[in-house]
């Protein structure tokens, strides 16, 4: 593949979510002479089919550049959006908790990164300004409690199944849902969900996050004695 088609193959993969990773990738190829792009070409394969997977992997990787916020998710931008990640491994959790008691401690900490990002774009976070939801992917979102917790806080969601997830047509059609097969490549289930900062900003939404806080607390579930504070 000479570099015009190679670029091809890159905005084709172009989605909305990864709009600006493309874009950066696009302007390093055209930064690139066409001899040290056809030397690394050969060296990640040479066909169509490992150049796709090499970019695919390129994509994925920047995508994946993810940011601590609290000590259970970090965050990463594009576009328009602030996505929150869970990065942590929950089974070991579960072995120390309840499954219910897990799931009271990831949405606590999830509100306190919805907290924590709110009052970064408060104070004029650079990377935040121009940003006007937070979003998340996660197969969490399978699961009845969770999406109650969502939904009760006015989030949008959206579950995509294993069929959808491997349907080329389907994902050409929803970049969402090719987002959320690159960034869980083995999972049947994935689900997502978003909400504006203006609706974060509201006292409506406020009153209704700090019952829900409220309510996780009297079940004895804190941010300070997870951290081990007295």
């Amino acid at each position: 593949m000479n570099k015009e088609e190679i670029k091809r193959c890159l905005m084709l993969m172009r989605t909305p979510e990864n709009e600006d990773i493309v874009n950066q990738l696009l302007g390093t190829i055209d930064m690139t002479s066409e001899e040290v792009l056809k030397n690394k070409m050969e060296e990640i394969g040479g066909t169509e089919k490992a150049i796709r997977a090499f970019i695919e992997k390129q994509i994925l990787e920047k995508h994946e550049e993810h940011i601590p916020i609290n000590e259970m998710f970090s965050y990463g931008v594009t576009r328009n959006c602030v996505h929150l990640h869970l990065p942590i491994d929950l089974h070991q959790m579960n072995f120390a908790k309840s499954v219910l008691q897990t799931m009271h401690t990831v949405n606590l900490y999830f509100l306190d990164a919805i907290d924590r990002i709110k009052s970064l774009r408060d104070n004029g976070y650079y990377k935040f300004q121009d940003k006007d939801k937070i979003y998340m992917i996660s197969p969490l979102l399978k699961m009845k409690k969770i999406l109650e917790f969502f939904k009760e806080l006015d989030f949008e969601t959206r579950s995509y199944s294993g069929e959808e997830l491997k349907s080329e047509e389907f994902l050409t059609n929803h970049p969402e849902a090719m987002l959320a097969r690159r960034v869980f490549p083995k999972k049947e289930y994935v689900g997502t969900a978003e909400i504006s900062f203006d609706k974060i900003a509201s006292q409506e939404w406020q009153n209704k996050k700090q019952k829900i806080v409220q309510k996780l607390e009297d079940k004895g579930i804190s941010i300070r004695k997870e951290k081990g504070e007295k």
